[in-house]
């Protein structure tokens, strides 16, 4: 891997990535104590390609969402800027993570779509190892700690 900086975006790092990572590394405390269901990342950028919002929703009954949290980097005249937990979801972990991957944002490559979706489905052992493995050898780049 080489070397970055802050400021320059490393090519092979998503942000897209660094979002499901988190949400896979936090997966039992946001959908606890179910194992299946589905959790979605809604997001929206800026004509910048800069992150404006994101909303992370939980579903565990086919066709049935609940808001998890919402992330407004941006204030709104009905949103202050921050992380915002709902109907009693709480991740320290996620959180950190959260803010340590958005502290950097400028650092990953732009998400694709100006609003977009990203589907995260229950993770396997190999996929939570993964997901471990990828965030923290990425934040480490970024001279991050989990």
């Amino acid at each position: 891997m080489t070397t970055v900086t802050d400021t320059q975006p490393m090519q092979t790092e998503r942000l897209d990535h660094a979002l499901e990572h988190a949400v896979v590394q936090s997966w039992d405390e946001l959908m606890a104590p179910l194992t299946s269901g589905l959790i979605q990342i809604e997001y929206q950028t800026g004509d910048d390609g800069s992150l404006e919002f994101l909303m992370i929703w939980a579903s565990t009954i086919r066709g049935h969402w609940k808001l998890v949290c919402e992330l407004w980097m941006r204030p709104l005249w009905s949103h202050a800027t921050g992380l915002r937990f709902s109907n009693d979801y709480h991740s320290a972990a996620f959180a950190h993570t959260l803010e340590l991957v958005m502290g950097h944002e400028n650092a990953f490559s732009k998400l694709p779509d100006q609003h977009g979706l990203i589907q995260v489905y229950p993770p396997t052992q190999e996929e939570r190892r993964e997901a471990e493995r990828w965030t923290s050898a990425a934040l480490d780049h970024l001279g991050c700690e989990i």
